[in-house]
């Protein structure tokens, strides 16, 4: 596998879709992370890709041979005016390649892109049951906010989910 140094974190473009559209398919099939419940196709993602705000980003995370690792995105939290400062991050990251550095490193550049662009409040909401995902956001400066509990409901399973801020 790739080390840590040979990472680079740069925004995702059209040929990327298939291996975002593939580590996120995977997350979705595990169903450790999302609540997404469909399997997406290269062709979604490369749709979001074009449809995306002017504030909101996806990175990916490449190798030395320029393999996509892991991807992240900033996105709006609401279209409401209101709430124009606040946005929420995801983060996944291709199963053989997770303890490499590769989600924090993603998180960092997800973060100051968000700064850059004028967020000040970052939201993230985690599975419960994800300590290790916790634990990394803790590390990155997030703070729980809360459980909610019994919020997800996935393959006949409740799910608790942890909301963590960082405000930049």
């Amino acid at each position: 596998m790739s080390s840590k140094s040979t990472h680079l974190i740069r925004e995702a473009r059209s040929e990327d879709s298939s291996s975002i559209s593939r580590i996120y398919s995977e997350a979705i099939l595990a169903r450790d992370s999302t609540m997404i419940m469909d399997p997406v196709s290269p062709s979604q993602m490369e749709e979001k890709l074009g449809h995306l705000d002017d504030r909101e980003t996806i990175l990916v995370a490449t190798d030395a041979q320029k393999t996509v690792l892991g991807w992240g995105i900033v996105k709006l939290y609401s279209d409401r005016p209101g709430y124009r400062l606040t946005c929420e991050t995801s983060i996944f990251v291709d199963t053989p390649c997770r303890g490499m550095g590769i989600g924090s490193r993603l998180q960092k550049a997800l973060l100051i892109h968000a700064k850059n662009v004028g967020f000040h409040h970052v939201l993230v909401r985690i599975w419960a049951q994800n300590t290790s995902s916790i634990s990394l956001h803790r590390k990155l400066g997030f703070t729980l906010v809360g459980i909610q509990n019994e919020v997800g409901h996935v393959d006949s399973k409740w799910i608790d989910v942890a909301v963590m801020q960082c405000l930049l």
